[in-house]
């Protein structure tokens, strides 16, 4: 009897044994699957974080104070500071005459103005000293950047817009190797900075094409239009 009582023991004993290796695989498996789970999240965000910037992160307003509006007789556009007294805008908004610039709702008369014969782009000298923002690298596929101007009429200051970079090389009508964003542009908007999320200026906008996408002139032809004024402005000082 006792024997008998020894060997059902035994087997409850390693019932209880099994049992409880059992569960310690499970939870192991179970903690390996939910480590995996967690690695692909940390890859899915850092991936998110790549493209589109850290949700938590937000644009530097205080390029707010260089943006501004340009206005001539016909209309406006509008314009950024890029230096104490140059002003960037659309070349196409440099075409009539009687215009100025206000920023920071002050308003400085034009003393000198040029476009480029290349790209839809220009510059306006005033006769003042604004704050100014400094430009960015060339802008990545799908990145996010912030667009600000000054839509449909002069009471709309400082509109901002948020778009992605759809495609970074394009022509469109009169533009040549542009940026496009999935970010339409209004009347008015033409000449407003591109920010990144820095608050550096990565483009302009010019224009718009079908079904919301925004025509932009990238940094790149910027820098290339301004050392052309430079040039320009050194030829008329000798």
């Amino acid at each position: 009897m006792k024997q008998v009582q020894r060997i059902l023991l035994a087997l409850v004993m390693v019932s209880i044994c099994f049992v409880i290796y059992q569960q310690k695989t499970e939870i192991t498996i179970m903690d390996e699957r939910i480590t995996g789970t967690c690695r692909q999240v940390q890859i899915i965000s850092k991936n998110i974080d790549k493209i589109y910037g850290t949700v938590y992160e937000k644009l530097d307003l205080s390029v707010l104070a260089s943006c501004g509006i340009i206005t001539d007789s016909m209309g406006h556009g509008s314009c950024v500071a890029i230096s104490p007294n140059i002003i960037l805008t659309a070349g196409h908004c440099l075409d009539k005459e009687g215009a100025w610039v206000e920023i920071g709702g002050i308003k400085y008369e034009i003393i000198d103005k040029w476009k480029s014969d290349k790209y839809d782009i220009g510059f306006v000298e005033i006769d003042g000293i604004v704050p100014y923002v400094i430009f960015g690298k060339m802008p990545e596929l799908l990145q996010t950047v912030y667009k600000i101007g000054f839509p449909v009429q002069l009471e709309f200051k400082n509109f901002i817009a948020t778009g992605i970079i759809s495609n970074l090389d394009t022509d469109y009508y009169i533009w040549h190797n542009i940026i496009i964003l999935d970010s339409p542009g209004i009347r008015g908007q033409s000449g407003c900075a591109v920010f990144n999320i820095n608050g550096e200026l990565v483009a302009i906008h010019v224009g718009h094409i079908s079904y919301g996408f925004g025509v932009e002139e990238p940094v790149s032809h910027i820098q290339e239009a301004l050392e052309d004024y430079d040039a320009k402005r050194i030829r008329e000082k000798t």
